[in-house]
């Protein structure tokens, strides 16, 4: 079961580059970590005071270890200069599908018929 972790903080202008200053540096580490499958810093394009730290990982074990470490120090830095409480959240994933399951629903039975 892969784990989904996102990190939504709302930041004060004048701490914007202090916060991405501190996550972007760790990004690279953190995917090389064993266990960790993406780890993306994103701008919300509808919310430009709002960074989302995005993270996919293989086990609760990688993400437990992921959060003793020094790496995550950096992430609880970023958080303490959010102007909001940050929102984190851990989600557990039992299935993915990609591009084939939109081809399977666009192209269903109804539209096979008509071709």
């Amino acid at each position: 079961m892969m784990l989904v972790v996102i990190l939504r903080i709302k930041v004060a202008s004048r701490h914007r580059s202090e916060i991405v200053n501190l996550i972007q540096p760790i990004i690279g580490p953190t995917e090389a970590q064993p266990g960790c499958l993406l780890s993306r810093l994103y701008c919300e394009t509808n919310d430009d005071d709002s960074l989302v730290l995005l993270q996919e990982w293989r086990s609760q074990e990688d993400v437990d270890e992921f959060i003793r470490s020094d790496h995550f120090k950096r992430v609880l830095a970023a958080m303490d200069l959010a102007s909001q409480r940050p929102e984190i959240s851990f989600n557990r994933v039992s299935s993915k599908a990609g591009l084939e399951l939109v081809e399977k629903i666009r192209l269903g039975p109804h539209d096979l018929e008509s071709t």
